[in-house]
């Protein structure tokens, strides 16, 4: 028997990536366009999923994960939708920390490249 290169587990986490990352627009919200759909992480049962997305203006998370909780309902039943699923996905919005958390530690390398350049001077 031919193995699949995917599970069923990672094909959901792809087309559930693609579905909400295709949503988005039509909340018709103006936050929307300012969100990036980073990954999606799925249980193993399939009945829960993380959405991680990241926002390009830090100041606004918070207004993004009000945003989030008030369209989780629609964009829930869209997927069910969509997806054709056994059971209905219930979805968790998180914010993806993993841009800022580099961009810190690029800025702390360059600060050590930039001391230790002055230290050999």
């Amino acid at each position: 028997m031919k193995k699949t290169p995917y599970s069923r587990k990672e094909k959901i986490e792809k087309l559930l990536h693609r579905e909400v990352a295709m949503l988005l627009p039509k909340l018709k919200d103006p936050r929307v366009s300012f969100i990036t759909i980073t990954e999606v992480e799925v249980s193993n049962d399939l009945r829960n999923a993380k959405v991680y997305y990241t926002v390009m203006d830090k100041n606004v998370v918070k207004e993004t994960e009000v945003m989030f909780d008030k369209a989780k309902g629609y964009i829930k039943s869209q997927i069910a939708q969509r997806l054709n699923l056994k059971n209905a996905i219930d979805i968790k919005f998180v914010y993806d920390k993993f841009l800022d958390n580099a961009q810190r530690v690029l800025f702390l390398l360059d600060k050590i490249k930039d001391e230790t350049k002055t230290e050999n001077k």
